[in-house]
């Protein structure tokens, strides 16, 4: 291919071509199956018979850690999976480990990448993995706002038995856009890759399409009518790794079938690609002249976008004083009524409501909490609400401009760093800017709870202690009645003063 051909779109498929995705998935899931197996005592074949089973249900070979659904392990087995030993790691959580420290991008690919960012090309990635994991390897390799766009499958996320520990939102990208795909989508569809070309206006002469796969990748680029670019590096598989893989496969038989047939239907075509990348992914700049996707017009935007978006930001900005402005008043009303009860408590104050005597604390307690939920509501479900749109909208605007205008960021900076990790005495969460809400408002209400039950207990207190007291007075009365009674026979007086002293519990 001529140095001379000029390009300004690069579609490229992600598994075995960005990052290496078959020694990841061998690298967790080998060490993961082989433990399993080894405390077990189940059948290998067996085993791995389960485990296809689970991954035919979720269609992806990347939900092994949903280990409870197993059919084969028991309560105690499954129970072993996640205990974690004296020393080390549970061996969930080293098949964890393991994937995340094996998933890592082939050489010169994230240069690569930067370069094609760096001068406007427009780059989308076309994968059959699903959406979920595709977010999740998007985001722990930092390629979010490197991709303009990928198209996925649709998935279901995370099985409902596996234990969440980040909330739905965290691995959503903030900048590359997520398209998605029908389920059955299979590779070599060549109007997938008509439809994204259309989807953002490409002449197909300007576009290229990269791959590992000669019969999948390349026959659909070329059947597109694309440049075809095939990525050998990345085709070199170990035959191992391969061979575990298709014995817990989530293809069905099915599947199988199809691509027998497909195979035997094609058998005598020959496919080639167009260029060839042999070592690395860089070698792309050796084949074409890149340039940018934008064009002129679209800069000359460039005033009125950074208007529009600064103007935005001031809407967020107007909607933060206001959030700040209640939560201020929140602390001063509740000082207030903190004060009120510590006056109530020392003059042991009580009111009278519909003939029934009520402590102060119970009423000024129970008016205080309404008065905190009150704020609690307008902060949270009224102006947060548009400090939300007004964000979400200045980040609309972030990530169709970033690529022309990157300096345009901050909605999406300020995103990236509000949600933050806690963890204590086991119990670990996710703290966005609706749960903080809970941390503010949260024990400013816990604390009117607490001196409302107080109340109760303070007034049944009180009755024990009035009662104890006129029993001592009665007692005290009754010896000087007995003892008047034997110097003069007489106890009258003392005797009404008995039949007087009445206990009228609250």
């Amino acid at each position: 291919m001529s140095m001379h051909t000029i390009k300004n779109c690069v579609v490229t498929d992600l598994d075995d071509t960005i990052w290496d995705w078959l020694t990841m998935w061998h690298s967790s899931f080998h060490p993961y199956f082989n433990e399993i197996l080894d405390f077990s005592g189940i059948d290998e074949d067996n085993l791995k018979l389960d485990f296809k089973k689970l991954h035919q249900k979720y269609n992806t070979t990347e939900v092994s850690f949903a280990f409870s659904e197993l059919e084969l392990l028991s309560d105690e087995q499954k129970e072993k999976i996640i205990k974690k030993p004296l020393v080390g790691k549970s061996i969930i959580h080293k098949y964890n480990s393991n994937k995340k420290s094996n998933l890592k991008m082939y050489d010169g690919v994230l240069k690569t990448l930067l370069q094609l960012k760096s001068q406007g090309v427009l780059i989308i990635g076309f994968t059959e993995s699903n959406a979920f994991f595709t977010k999740y390897r998007l985001k722990h390799l930092d390629l979010d706002g490197i991709f303009d766009c990928i198209y996925t499958p649709l998935d279901t996320g995370v099985p409902q038995s596996v234990e969440r520990v980040y909330d739905d939102g965290h691995w959503e990208p903030l900048k590359t856009e997520i398209r998605y795909l029908s389920k059955t989508i299979k590779k070599p569809d060549s109007e997938i890759l008509g439809i994204i070309l259309r989807d953002f206006q490409v002449p197909k002469e300007n576009a290229i399409y990269i791959g590992d796969k000669i019969d999948r990748d390349i026959r659909m680029a070329n059947d597109a009518k694309i440049t075809s670019v095939y990525a050998k590096y990345g085709s070199e598989i170990s035959n191992d790794k391969y061979q575990l893989l298709k014995e817990v496969t989530h293809w069905s038989q099915e599947d199988v079938n199809r691509e027998a047939e497909f195979q035997q239907r094609h058998f005598n075509d020959e496919v080639k690609a167009d260029v060839i990348l042999e070592k690395s992914f860089s070698e792309l700049l050796n084949h074409f002249l890149f340039t940018s996707f934008y064009k002129k017009t679209d800069k000359d935007l460039i005033p009125n976008i950074i208007s529009i978006w600064s103007d935005i930001v001031k809407v967020q900005q107007h909607f933060n004083d206001i959030g700040l402005r209640i939560r201020n008043l929140a602390l001063t009303a509740f000082t207030f009524i903190i004060a009120t009860l510590g006056y109530i408590i020392k003059e042991n104050i009580a009111f009278t409501i519909a003939g029934y005597e009520v402590n102060g604390i119970t009423v000024f307690s129970f008016i205080g909490g309404v008065i905190i939920m009150c704020f609690f509501f307008m902060d949270r479900y009224w102006y947060h609400k548009f400090l939300l749109g007004a964000v979400n909208q200045a980040t609309i605007i972030e990530n169709k401009w970033h690529k022309i205008i990157p300096e345009i960021g901050l909605s999406n900076s300020i995103t990236k760093q509000s949600g933050f990790n806690i963890s204590f005495f086991g119990f670990k969460a996710v703290l966005n800017s609706k749960k903080r809400f809970w941390f503010f408002y949260g024990p400013l209400i816990l604390i009117f709870i607490t001196f409302f039950m107080f109340s109760f207990c303070l007034d049944n207190d009180k009755n024990l202690i009035e009662k104890q007291k006129l029993d001592i007075k009665i007692k005290d009365l009754q010896k000087k009645n007995d003892s008047l009674q034997k110097e003069t026979g007489k106890s009258e007086t003392y005797i009404k003063v008995l039949e007087g002293i009445k206990i009228t519990p609250k």
